[in-house]
């Protein structure tokens, strides 16, 4: 089976394309559709988690116990509230994004 990196990048501007992403990489796990599943939320899709609450309210949902990655670059210069980040991992995404692939993860990008 294969190892899925989601990286949810789309924001407001596609907001179902972000959600699409989030349910298909927690069934993934929840269906052990794939070995391995990490999920990254980079860019505007962290705006989403941020400001829309029924977004952050269904990814909460989905993703259970499990604890996606952040990128804490993108959050700091945007001012986020790391308040509203604590069910995450907020990390520097670039460096793990690319040992995730090297590691044989295979990106789906929504």
């Amino acid at each position: 089976m294969a190892k899925l990196l989601a990286i949810i990048s789309s924001g407001k501007e596609a907001k179902e394309r972000a959600l699409v992403g989030v349910l298909f990489a927690t069934n993934s796990m929840k269906y052990k559709w794939a070995d391995e599943v990490e999920i990254v939320f980079f860019g505007p899709s962290q705006d989403l988690l941020i400001e829309d609450e029924s977004f952050r309210e269904t990814v909460l949902s989905s993703i259970g116990e499990y604890k996606p990655l952040v990128c804490r670059f993108v959050s700091e210069i945007k001012g986020h509230p790391m308040e509203k980040l604590e069910f995450a991992r907020v990390e520097y995404v670039g460096s793990i994004i690319n040992r995730l692939i090297n590691d044989g993860f295979i990106p789906l990008v929504f």
